[in-house]
């Protein structure tokens, strides 16, 4: 498609407790089971941004489009934000100057009620074998980025400091008394948890 281009930086992702563990922050399961703004149904997408405030805005954002309460809720604490390395060959930024054809897509896309005029768009873009998509955040301030699996090479997207994350988590503290907590990261049918041990 006339106008991808190479996309390679460093971009956020704020996960809440159940998706700590890395190899969730990329694996795009959510956007399969529910989509999302440019990705449809049934497509492993892993989003970013690119600034660490944005997102969190859209964190904020996406809760009260689905009919939550506007913020973050303390069930959803506490929270971590990753670095994802993002390198894709072929790039759609829709928030460089469009056609306004296009331009006027975009907005309906960032406005309007419901993700079907995006994922619709995404649909053809998928099927002509763009790996990713650069667009403003709906917040009002910041970009975003969609990378589709699918497409992408399976280095496209990475968890910075991976390894160093994994043993951060499993890293024992001294509790009371002098005991040693050792804590293990496993994932169960629920999502991730932590599995906490003692030893003097």
């Amino acid at each position: 498609m006339a106008g991808a281009t190479s996309l390679q930086g460093d971009f956020f992702r704020s996960v809440a407790f159940r998706y700590f563990h890395p190899d969730d922050v990329i694996s795009g399961e959510g956007t399969r089971l529910h989509g999302g703004r440019f990705v449809p149904v049934g497509v492993r997408a892993v989003y970013a941004s690119l600034e660490e405030e944005t997102a969190l805005r859209e964190v904020t954002s996406r809760k009260s489009a689905l009919g939550g309460r506007r913020g973050i809720s303390v069930g959803e604490y506490p929270r971590m934000t990753y670095v994802l390395s993002v390198a894709t060959r072929r790039n759609l930024d829709l928030a460089a100057t469009l056609s306004s054809e296009l331009a006027n897509l975009v907005r309906l896309c960032l406005r309007g009620p419901g993700y079907d005029v995006s994922q619709q768009l995404a649909e053809i873009w998928i099927s002509e074998g763009i790996d990713s998509v650069v667009f403003p955040s709906a917040t009002g301030a910041g970009r975003n980025v969609a990378v589709y699996l699918a497409n992408a090479a399976a280095d496209s997207a990475l968890v910075r400091n991976r390894a160093e994350v994994l043993a951060a988590l499993r890293q024992p503290r001294v509790g009371k008394r002098g005991r040693q907590l050792f804590v293990s990261v496993c994932r169960g049918a629920t999502g991730l948890t932590f599995c906490a041990k003692t030893r003097m």
